[in-house]
């Protein structure tokens, strides 16, 4: 294994569209030891409506140049190839991302996986698809990457689709809907390693891989009963990046903030390495092949944690 940088997410909702803002994160991540940023589009305000916003790139541009850090893009979480809601408008922000990538040289754009079919049906706007429309959905996706990927080959932009983390509210839809929660894997496929292995493959690009969400990855497999070790493993051969932080893999249950989580340790917690039970170092052991970045994705309120979580990261790394 090669880790070239470890990186820290800018968090989008910190930013929320100040460029003073991100001048002063880039700053103390530089300081706290950091190399790599993943920046978040959604803090930028550098696309509205599908289409690149010139003057305000070109304000983030003026503030990325000055620090001299790699970064990586993470477009927002809504941008979906598969249930969108509307196919054309996310082909054009997906378009409209790997510019904003050339644009500030990051060479890696994340993409969720589309295979998500709950978050619409949550909200009354479409009835759950049939399982003809999940497949129809998923080639859709295929449809659009293969559409896509030379456009990114020719901006020099890796796109990792990245596998998604389970939530309380889908297993309390498909109650109130009448189906068995032990269907959430049927209707939320990119929570697993093949599915999303299986859709790189059927695109057939070489600037599509898999991001590696390994603390997404442990609460699906709780959730799901499956080895966690092995599908680590099972991303390995399409492995383009990394996102760790810690949890412990417990689903979380009705509250949305960190206070009332932490306490009871659930859900998607974005702690600093070694505060949860996701066994890193067994896990990055099973991509001895792997070179690359690997980012944490902590949250604002680590804030304080960033530097000693740089330092928890690099023993991990250089344990394995």
């Amino acid at each position: 294994m090669r880790i070239t940088h470890i990186g820290i997410n800018g968090d989008g909702g910190r930013l929320d569209g100040s460029t003073d803002k991100l001048a002063d994160d880039l700053a103390f991540f530089q300081q706290c030891g950091y190399s790599c940023v993943e920046l978040s589009s959604i803090g930028l305000d550098v696309i509205l409506a599908g289409r690149v916003f010139q003057p305000q790139l070109e304000r983030v541009r003026a503030v990325t140049e000055r620090f001299p850090l790699t970064y990586t893009l993470h477009p927002p979480n809504r941008l979906n190839l598969a249930l969108g809601s509307d196919l054309a408008l996310d082909k054009a922000n997906f378009a409209a991302n790997l510019e904003v990538c050339a644009a500030l040289g990051a060479k890696v754009m994340v993409y969720h996986s589309g295979l998500i079919a709950l978050e619409r049906p949550r909200l009354g706007l479409v009835d759950l698809p049939t399982p003809d429309e999940l497949a129809a959905a998923a080639q859709q996706e295929v449809d659009a990457l293969k559409e896509l990927m030379p456009y990114a080959a020719q901006l020099g932009v890796t796109v990792a689709m990245e596998n998604r983390d389970p939530h309380s509210w889908e297993v309390g839809l498909l109650r109130q809907l009448g189906r068995d929660p032990a269907e959430l894997a049927t209707f939320h496929g990119g929570m697993l390693i093949p599915r999303i292995v299986e859709q790189v493959e059927a695109v057939g690009h070489p600037n599509l891989g898999i991001c590696l969400d390994l603390a997404h990855l442990f609460l699906a497999t709780n959730q799901l009963g499956i080895d966690y070790l092995e599908a680590v493993g099972q991303a390995a051969p399409h492995l383009r990046h990394i996102h760790a932080n810690d949890n412990f893999g417990r689903l979380d249950d009705a509250y949305d903030d960190l206070g009332q989580r932490n306490p009871y340790g659930e859900g998607d917690l974005h702690l600093p390495p070694g505060w949860g039970a996701i066994p890193l170092a067994e896990a990055l052991r099973q991509l001895p092949d792997y070179s690359g970045i690997l980012i944490l994705e902590l949250r604002p309120r680590y804030r304080e944690r960033l530097a000693e979580a740089l330092e928890t990261m690099r023993g991990i790394v250089a344990s394995v």
